[in-house]
């Protein structure tokens, strides 16, 4: 229901025009990462670019930035501060100006889910299934040749 949520409001955005508008301000729609996915021919980059976005990222990301920055930040600043830090941080660090609203969005969410359930487990899991989703979508785009890059 989470990865839902988030993906309703990924087209929300979308259609109230947000991409469009980082697009004007010279923002890239598609990650760097994302982009290699949709474009490479080779099935070993494939299948490593979707491993390593389906399984290695969440665990990883999880670990780094709610796991070790938001409570660090939590001990100095309260967990609020700490919350729209990590998050800022988490959106940040994937390198994409269009998707630096919706990654916070979900890092938010993330982050009540770390506190809600005291364990890195729920954060991990919903962000496996939407990042799952993101590749699953790439594939089956590709598969059937559905143009999601609103450049092309």
């Amino acid at each position: 229901m989470t990865v839902l949520s988030m993906w309703a409001v990924m087209a929300g955005l979308q259609a109230a025009g947000y991409m469009k508008w980082m697009e004007s301000l010279g923002g890239e729609s598609v990650q760097d990462a994302v982009r290699l996915l949709q474009n490479s021919n080779d099935p070993v980059i494939l299948g490593l670019m979707g491993f390593a976005a389906v399984f290695v990222a969440p665990v990883c990301e999880e670990i780094i930035f709610r796991g070790y920055f938001y409570a660090a930040a939590k001990k100095f600043a309260g967990p609020w501060v700490a919350a729209v830090c990590s998050a800022l941080v988490f959106a940040a660090a994937h390198g994409n100006l269009a998707a630096l609203l919706p990654l916070f969005i979900l890092a938010l969410v993330l982050v009540v889910l770390y506190e809600k359930t005291g364990s890195l487990w729920a954060p991990i899991g919903v962000h496996f299934c939407f990042n799952g989703a993101t590749v699953l979508i790439q594939v089956l785009a590709r598969a059937y040749d559905i143009p999601l890059d609103p450049g092309t």
